[in-house]
């Protein structure tokens, strides 16, 4: 299944391009992420490499930025940047960068902020400041970056606030969060598009609503229109949140209700059972289901009871919570969360040395 799901990535990846290629745009832009490590598989390179050059043969540029997975660890070079003479062009490695996209006339100021956190974060505003100067005097212009934003994420987990943006530009395509989201009703028009996939089982109850997207968007004199194309190559995923007295039939259900959206592919459905019972019999009750594939079913023997309080305000106020007298734990959790936070890596080397492992190389 491992091998199917990787698969299932450059699937999602081709057919969104495909559809760049049959609606004929002028240009795509890309908010981060395009790898989901700084340092790709030969594999994910080779496929990205067809697909530069799927696009350059139609006449297509594309425009990225950098994002906190694929922006390099250590002094290196971008992945992506490897592509630069196939049309694929990087903007904003280390701060603001503009790029002026002309066609029949018509031109799109195109300006790039890669991920900045950690020690960069600091730097985020000062560059929307910049960036928002650089959108005065153009009608079409286009911001891409990628960190999390109030209003989309919790507080503690962003690194902007929503009016902390620049006001100058028609569109600001963000990355960071994996679930499709549009704010309209403000300008300029504002849009995480989304992962093309599912990296967490964690998205699976808003791919059940909303299925995974692309952004098509047209900008005419500032004006933004924005539509969402469905991916149809999107392996089918399911949560199922049960007991041990009910499972058998919430999975009947799940299939009466969506064996429609199963396709060509074998749906993968993850079920958490609340309670206790007999492991093994589930184990052997779910080996009989040969047209569903399941992840290893998640046993809860008990769920923690958080009790929300006035002032509770941030993640680090429900780790307490959560822990509540063993207080230890909790100051271990909220530093660990604090590092990871500022800087995943710093975060990772944190823990390592807590618990007196040495730096891996």
């Amino acid at each position: 299944m491992r091998d199917d799901r990787e698969n299932d990535f450059y699937e999602a990846f081709r057919e969104a391009i495909g559809i760049a290629i049959d609606e004929k745009v002028d240009f795509i832009v890309h908010s981060g992420d395009l790898f989901d490590t700084w340092s790709p598989s030969n594999r994910a390179l080779s496929e990205f490499k067809d697909t530069a050059l799927k696009l350059r043969e139609a006449g297509i540029p594309m425009f990225l930025i950098m994002g906190d997975h694929d922006r390099p660890k250590r002094t290196d070079y971008p992945a992506a940047r490897i592509f630069d003479f196939l049309g694929i062009r990087l903007l904003g490695q280390e701060g603001v960068e503009e790029y002026l996209f002309s066609k029949d006339g018509e031109e799109v100021l195109i300006v790039g902020i890669s991920n900045l956190k950690g020690s960069r974060r600091d730097q985020l505003l000062e560059e929307y400041e910049k960036a928002d100067l650089l959108a005065k005097g153009h009608s079409n212009s286009i911001l891409l970056s990628h960190q999390g934003i109030t209003g989309f994420l919790i507080d503690d987990a962003c690194e902007a606030k929503y009016d902390d943006l620049p006001k100058n530009f028609s569109y600001l395509a963000f990355g960071h969060v994996h679930e499709g989201g549009i704010r309209r009703e403000r300008y300029p028009v504002f849009s995480y598009a989304g992962s093309t996939e599912m990296k967490s089982t964690r998205e699976i109850q808003a791919f059940t609503k909303n299925g995974k997207s692309v952004n098509l968007v047209t900008l005419v004199n500032g004006e933004v229109d924005v539509k969402r194309i469905k991916l149809s190559s999107v392996r089918f995923q399911y949560l199922i949140d049960t007991n041990f007295e009910n499972y058998l039939n919430d999975i009947e259900s799940m299939i009466s209700q969506y064996s429609g959206s199963f396709a060509s592919k074998t749906p993968l459905v993850t079920l958490r059972i609340n309670g206790n019972g007999d492991h093994d019999e589930v184990k052997r009750n779910l080996a009989r289901y040969t047209e569903i594939n399941f992840r290893p079913p998640e046993f809860i023997s008990g769920k923690t009871e958080i009790e929300a309080r006035p002032g509770m305000d941030s993640a680090e106020d429900y780790i307490k919570a959560y822990f509540k007298d063993n207080t230890n734990l909790a100051d271990l959790a909220s530093e660990f969360y604090r590092h990871v936070k500022s800087d995943r890596e710093d975060g990772m080397k944190w823990l390592r040395s807590k618990l007196g492992i040495g730096d891996m190389q």
